[in-house]
């Protein structure tokens, strides 16, 4: 349990960095942003990122098995489709938004507890979430 708050308070340390690099938004702070999600993608993931940035999101989910790693790894797959978006480069956004949402399902898939918030999140992504 430990290990699991340490990592999403590590995500959501690195949302609020990129969410203050995108509001400063020059090209070097998308690229310290790029930079940082790259290394949070690499230590998340290890040695199996190359591969699972190839697979689709139901093997690559089978592979790491882990529901708390599935869903940190929807979250910065949807960090990259802020940055891409920032950048102007709408297709790889829209490909990794759409990744994040499936990456996303997946983990709640993989769980074996109530998660509430996954589920907001991956509402509010996609367009589901009531407003208010």
């Amino acid at each position: 349990m430990a290990q699991r708050d340490v990592v999403l308070r590590w995500i959501e340390q690195l949302g609020r960095l990129v969410a203050r690099l995108m509001g400063r938004a020059g090209t070097g702070d998308l690229d310290l942003a790029r930079g940082e999600i790259d290394a949070a993608l690499a230590a998340l993931l290890g040695p199996l990122e190359p591969l699972l940035a190839q697979l689709d999101p139901v093997s690559g989910a089978n592979l790491l098995a882990d529901a708390e790693r599935i869903f940190a790894w929807a979250q910065l797959l949807d960090l990259s489709a802020v940055v891409d978006a920032a950048a102007g480069r709408p297709q790889p956004a829209a490909h990794n938004a759409a990744r994040a949402r499936r990456v996303a399902a997946e983990a709640l898939a993989h769980t074996t507890e109530p998660r509430p918030e996954w589920a907001l999140w991956l509402a509010e992504r996609s367009g589901l979430a009531a407003d208010g």
